[in-house]
C-alpha cells in the first residue's frame, strides 16, 4: 500500500511524517528530493542556471533558495518553470521506490506538497491531505521562515488551496489544536491505514 501525504505549506506534513516514521515505514519526502537535486544534481543545476540567472546563487555556487522561493512564489510562470525543471526528477525517484514497494509488498509513504498539482495521486493507494485554519497557516509561515505576512500571503496564495486539496483526500487531518492533538490524530489514522492494509 502506497500512503501520499500533502496539504499546504506549513500545516504540518513534516510533523505527520514523523509519527508515521516511528512505525519503521519507509518515507519518501519530495522536499528532501528537491533538496538533494538541487544540491547535487548538475542537470537540475544548470536548468535553474540557464533560465533563472546568477541571481539565484550565492557567490560560492549553491542555490540560494531564498532568492528562488521570492521569485517563483510571486509570479506563477516563473513558479510553473522550476516545476517543469524539478517534477520529472522528482517523480522518477518516487516511481522506482514505489515499485521497490510492490516488488517486495512493503508499505511506502511519500510526502509531496504538490502530490496532486504534480498528477501523482494516481499512484497513491491512500491519500491523507494535512489541512488547518488560514490563521494557523499563516501564524505558521510567519515563524517558520521569518516572513512579513504581506509575503507569506502571497506563498500560500500560490498554491491550491487547502479547500481544493481536501476533495482528494481519503482522510483529511485538521492541525488546528496542540502538537500533541495533532499528532495523536495522525497515529489513529495510521492505525486505520495499517489495519486498511491488512484486509
Amino acid at each position: 500500500m502506497i500512503l501520499g501525504i500533502t496539504g499546504g505549506i506549513s500545516t504540518g506534513k513534516t510533523t505527520a511524517a514523523r509519527v508515521v516514521a516511528q512505525s519503521g515505514v519507509r518515507i519518501i519526502d519530495c522536499d528532501e528530493v528537491s533538496h538533494y537535486l538541487t544540491d547535487y544534481d548538475a542537470t537540475v543545476l544548470t536548468a535553474i542556471y540557464e533560465h533563472f540567472g546568477s541571481q539565484v546563487f550565492r557567490p560560492y555556487g549553491s542555490l540560494d533558495r531564498t532568492a528562488l522561493g521570492r521569485i517563483v512564489f510571486s509570479t506563477e510562470a516563473e513558479r510553473r518553470t522550476l516545476e517543469q525543471i524539478l517534477h520529472p526528477p522528482i517523480k522518477a525517484v518516487v516511481q522506482a521506490n514505489i515499485e521497490t514497494a510492490h516488488a517486495y509488498s512493503e508499505p511506502l509513504v511519500v510526502v509531496a506538497p504538490l502530490l496532486i498539482e504534480a498528477n501523482m495521486v494516481g499512484d497513491m493507494d491512500r491519500l491523507w491531505v494535512i489541512s488547518c485554519s488560514p490563521e494557523r497557516q499563516l501564524e505558521r509561515l510567519c515563524g517558520r521562515s521569518g516572513i512579513e505576512v504581506e509575503e507569506a500571503r502571497t506563498w500560500i496564495a500560490s498554491q491550491m488551496s487547502l479547500e481544493e486539496k481536501e476533495k482528494y483526500a481519503d482522510t483529511v487531518i485538521y492541525n488546528d489544536g496542540t502538537l500533541e492533538e495533532f499528532k495523536e490524530a495522525v497515529a489513529r489514522a495510521w492505525d486505520v491505514f495499517v489495519a486498511d492494509s491488512e484486509h
